[in-house]
């Protein structure tokens, strides 16, 4: 459906319920798509009503955090998961420094310093991880790798000359161990191949 038949909608289940913004061309397929979002029926969704200053956003991957503030909506930081107004103050009264990055914002920059060291290290332990496997089993033919932030375990799929399933590869605990997995069905092809390797 083209985008520009699209309009905002600001859809919600109350004054103290979720609220989200959908973008529809009519407001009953506001409230129905809206209401899905929310887990709501099309009759517990309290309003549907346009919000104008989101239309710009109609078609893109997602209205920026800043827009949102600037409509006095309130966020939570994407790190520590503070409530965040667009006036949100410290302990000491002084104006949060709100740093908006795309959809997310953060308390200020030292909260957003550390998501993104957060996620740079989980990538590092994918990429460490995935150096692993493939030195240990060069062998094996991998197909995904399930690795990086936001995987909390490690892991990957392999197949092996004669299988019908495959099987795949964890670092169950985030140990550096790796722990290997056939499918059943093919534990006896799999048994064959490791003695044709060991020959």
């Amino acid at each position: 459906m083209p985008t520009e038949n699209r309009k905002a909608y600001h859809v919600g289940e109350g004054s103290e319920g979720e609220h989200v913004i959908t973008f529809a061309c009519s407001s009953a397929q506001a409230r129905r798509e809206g209401g899905n979002e929310l887990n709501l029926t099309f009759e517990e969704v309290s309003f549907c009503r346009r919000a104008p200053w989101a239309d710009e956003f109609a078609g893109q991957p997602f209205i920026p955090a800043k827009a949102y503030h600037d409509q006095g909506w309130w966020l939570y930081c994407n790190n520590c998961e503070t409530q965040l107004y667009e006036d949100a103050e410290d302990e000491d009264g002084n104006p949060l420094q709100i740093v908006y990055a795309g959809r997310h914002a953060y308390c200020d920059q030292d909260c957003k310093d550390s998501r993104d060291k957060l996620i740079a290290d989980a990538n590092a332990k994918g990429d460490a991880f995935k150096e692993k496997v493939l030195a240990e089993r060069p062998d094996l033919t991998f197909g995904e790798f399930s690795i990086g932030y936001p995987h909390i375990t490690m892991s990957a799929t392999f197949k092996f000359p004669g299988c019908q399933y495959g099987g795949s590869v964890r670092d169950q605990e985030d140990s550096g161990e790796l722990h290997w997995y056939i499918a059943q069905g093919d534990k006896a092809a799999w048994d064959l191949y490791q003695r044709g390797r060991a020959a």
